[in-house]
């Protein structure tokens, strides 16, 4: 199903209105008010985004944009509001979540890292809200850098500035503010040097570029996929297209784990729309982003074999949300 990418497709009102149950009596249907529940409604459309606790804060996208721009100029003072722009958005066709990425319109905040053939690999700064109507997601703003040669966004949660707030007037109260540690902002960008540069010196062989991709992005073959037909068909597109974004990658970068990288974040940063696919770009980029320093760590320990590591990857079960 196609998804909500334009901005002003997001920026729709929210109201809040009272919940009622329909009750057959004697003496006919009766609407009970449900005190404990409120439901948040579309006013642009009149769809229900979702039915919620009396307890839930609503937030608009349009207020949780604002409070992304707060979060720029406390995570980088140096800049202006102005600065900031929204470059991408993201929805389900519902609206009932939305995520959207903040990114600085200059190069004043820029920084490169190694990269192979002498080509600096550029990064910047990006801010990604999350923000819902159905109470599945809290309001969080992710700090984080996106390599700027293919705008694939790195979210690191081991690493990465983050701030949550569930949908509750306790958490969210009347007005948030950020407290931004700036030597673990400054830590992180100099880390990613140490990172790409494990990554240069980690040899894969082509063959498995695709295994590797598909291991750490969590891409299943579907199950009876013989007896599904249009399926196997979208399996078969998925895969042509993932080897070929290997073979792109392989052959411009060399076979290391630096070039599968660049393989991994490119298909998350833009995932098909396939029926074989199952999560959100969002998703992709978390799980790429864990990777990346799991990776680092693994290559760090004593006789580590990237044969061996491939085939732990590809067998260690999915972790249960």
């Amino acid at each position: 199903m196609s998804r909500l990418t334009k901005i002003d497709d997001l920026l729709f009102p929210v109201k809040e209105y009272p919940v009622f149950a329909n009750i057959k009596t004697q003496s006919g249907e009766r609407q009970i008010p449900l005190p404990d529940k409120k439901a948040l409604i579309n006013t642009k459309t009149n769809r229900v985004l979702g039915v919620v606790s009396r307890g839930y804060r609503l937030v608009t996208n349009s207020e949780a944009l604002d409070l992304a721009h707060e979060c720029c100029i406390k995570a980088f003072p140096e800049t202006k509001a102005s600065e900031w722009i929204v470059d991408a958005s993201d929805a389900p066709q519902s609206g009932g979540h939305c995520f959207f990425d903040l990114l600085h319109k200059t190069a004043k905040l820029d920084f490169s890292t190694v990269s192979p053939n002498n080509r600096p690999d550029t990064l910047g700064p990006f801010i990604r809200v999350t923000n819902s109507y159905n109470g599945l997601r809290a309001l969080t703003f992710d700090i984080g850098f996106y390599r700027k040669v293919c705008k694939n966004g790195l979210i690191i949660p081991k690493s990465i500035i983050r701030f949550k707030f569930t949908h509750l007037q306790r958490d969210i109260g009347n007005q948030i503010t950020f407290e931004i540690n700036h030597d673990q902002l400054s830590k992180l960008k100099s880390n990613f040097n140490d990172y790409f540069g494990v990554l240069l010196k980690c040899a894969v062989p082509y063959p498995d570029f695709n295994p590797l991709l598909q291991g750490v992005l969590r891409i299943h073959k579907p199950k009876d996929i013989e007896k599904k037909y249009k399926l196997a068909d979208d399996w078969e597109n998925l895969s042509i297209h993932l080897n070929d974004l290997c073979k792109k990658y392989s052959e411009d970068l060399g076979e290391n784990a630096y070039s599968a990288f660049n393989a991994i974040t490119d298909f998350a940063s833009h995932p098909l729309e396939n029926r074989c696919i199952h999560r959100e770009r969002h998703s992709f980029q978390r799980l790429a982003g864990e990777w990346l320093i799991d990776f680092h760590n693994e290559c760090h320990m004593d006789n580590f074999n990237f044969s061996d590591y491939l085939v732990k990857l590809i067998n260690t079960p999915e972790k249960q949300n």
